[in-house]
């Protein structure tokens, strides 16, 4: 019911599924989209807030240099998850507590 809520209306209810997958950045295009990720992505390697990596096996979508680039973040803890794309999905009980074990290490 959840994942089905933003198709439940005709018309304007539906657009942000259109839109936000017009806005992935994708082979340069679009230019304003690639360049806040790319600044997005520079900010998040250079700061000092902690991090959670949610990484995947086998995975999908952040594989590769893209995944070795986030890798490299600061003050970056790592998990291996099972899961391909909706990794909420396949492992969301690990995924639950990681993130429960994570928070409680932060220093206050």
């Amino acid at each position: 019911a959840v994942y089905r809520r933003p198709f439940a209306e005709e018309g304007e209810a539906r657009r942000p599924t259109l839109s936000w997958p017009r806005q992935i950045p994708l082979d340069g295009e679009p230019a304003d989209m690639v360049e806040i990720a790319g600044d997005y992505a520079n900010w998040m390697s250079q700061n000092e807030l902690p991090k959670l990596f949610v990484n995947a096996e086998p995975g999908a979508i952040l594989i590769g240099a893209q995944r070795e680039f986030c890798r490299r973040w600061k003050n970056q803890t790592e998990i291996t998850v099972k899961g391909s794309h909706f990794l909420q999905e396949d492992s969301p009980h690990e995924i639950g507590q990681a993130v429960a074990n994570w928070r409680k290490g932060w220093k206050k």
